[in-house]
C-alpha cells in the first residue's frame, strides 16, 4: 500500500525504488548472509527505502534544475521522514536500517547520522550501492543519465570511501545480471 502512495506522490521514485529493489536483492543474494525469508523481507524493505519523499513538497522533489542548498538540506530528512511513515505501519516487516542509512558513506562523510563502515547496517550499505547505480543511470530533468559502465567505474571508484569495499567486489560480480535486467525493468 504505501508503494502505491508512493508512486501516486512521485512515479520516478516509485519506478526507482523498484529497479533499486531487483538490484539490491541480487547483491544482497550474493553475500550469502540472508535466507529467503530474510531476502523477501529486504526487497520489500528496499521498495520502501525513499518512502519519505512522499512528505518532501513537490516543488522541491520534482524540481527541474539542481537543488539549492537549502532545498537539499530539506531533501536529506527524507530518511528521517520516512522513518515516521513507516511507524505509522508497526505491523510492517520492514528493516528500517535500510530507510534511514542509506544515504550513509563508508566514510562517515554520509546523512543522516554520519555514520561510516560496520555503523551502517550491511542492508543499508547494500541499498546505497544499488541507490546511487540506479541514480546514475537514470535520466532526471536536470541531468543525463551516464552509461552503465560510467556508473559502474564511479561505484568502483567510491569503493572504501563512499561504499563498502567488500560489496564493490560483490557488485564487480553481479553487474553483468544488472545490465541485462535494465530493458526488463525499464529507464
Amino acid at each position: 500500500m504505501l508503494f502505491y502512495l508512493l508512486g501516486l506522490k512521485d512515479p520516478y521514485t516509485k519506478d526507482h525504488s523498484k529497479r533499486v529493489a531487483i538490484y539490491a536483492t541480487i547483491l544482497a543474494k550474493e553475500t550469502k548472509e540472508y535466507n529467503s525469508d530474510a531476502l523477501n523481507k529486504f526487497y520489500h524493505s528496499c521498495l520502501l527505502h525513499d518512502i519519505g519523499k512522499m512528505r518532501i513538497r513537490n516543488k522541491i522533489l520534482n524540481k527541474p534544475s539542481s537543488l539549492t542548498e537549502e532545498e537539499y538540506d530539506v531533501m536529506k530528512t527524507h530518511p528521517e521522514r520516512g522513518i515516521q511513515v513507516v511507524k505509522l505501519f508497526p505491523f510492517l516487516p520492514v528493516d528500517s536500517s535500510i530507510i534511514l542509512s542509506h544515504h550513509e558513506k563508508w566514510d562517515g562523510s554520509g546523512y543522516p547520522n554520519g555514520l561510516k563502515k560496520q555503523e551502517i547496517s550491511l542492508s543499508a550499505r547494500i541499498v546505497a550501492i544499488a541507490d546511487a547505480f540506479d541514480a546514475m543511470t537514470s535520466t532526471r530533468m536536470y541531468r543525463k543519465a551516464l552509461a552503465p559502465k560510467e556508473a559502474y567505474n564511479q561505484i568502483i571508484e567510491g569503493a572504501g570511501t563512499q561504499f563498502d569495499p567488500e560489496l564493490v567486489t560483490i557488485f564487480q560480480k553481479v553487474f553483468t545480471s544488472w545490465i541485462k535486467i535494465i530493458p526488463m525493468i525499464g529507464k
